[in-house]
């Protein structure tokens, strides 16, 4: 037995997902269920690769050759940077969206707008998923959790 950084790593997991459990014993059930229903098979995971990593099973055996990670060269490195940034500006895009309009009104009007102007879809398609990502997020974030979604601030500042 070994104590190993991969160790540590899923002791600190595992105090987290135990820290969010106990904080969770006084909420509401309907409060709590969500960050219960992410610590616990977190919990039990992290001890595994704890008790795991405790074991020194690293998952290779002795035939086998370690490989080695290249960044590709396929790219050009001024593609590769300019793929970033518009990676970043629609993630950043999509940060004002919740904020300025709230999740509900942000979601479809991002994933049409990345549909139409990043990935050049058509008409059916871009239509036709944003009312499937809205469906789905109502259904399952209102409907099934009943977490109150606040409204964006460009609603508050109207009134709504």
């Amino acid at each position: 037995m070994r104590l190993s950084p991969r160790f540590v790593f899923a002791l600190a997991i595992a105090v987290l997902a135990a820290w969010a459990l106990l904080e969770t014993r006084g909420w509401g059930i309907k409060t709590a269920l969500y960050p219960r229903v992410a610590a616990v098979p977190l919990l039990i995971l992290a001890v595994a690769e704890g008790l795991l990593s405790l074991k020194g099973d690293d998952g290779e055996t002795d035939e086998s050759e370690p490989m080695d990670f290249a960044v590709t060269t396929a790219v050009p490195p001024d593609l590769a940077s300019r793929r970033t940034v518009v990676t970043v500006v629609w993630i950043g895009g999509f940060f004002l969206g919740v904020l300025l309009l709230g999740f509900q009104t942000a979601t479809p009007l991002f994933v049409f707008a990345y549909l139409k102007g990043q990935g050049k879809e058509g008409w059916l398609l871009s239509l036709a998923l944003p009312v499937l990502a809205m469906l789905a997020f109502h259904g399952l974030f209102v409907n099934l959790l009943h977490l109150p979604l606040p409204a964006g601030l460009l609603w508050r500042a109207l009134g709504r």
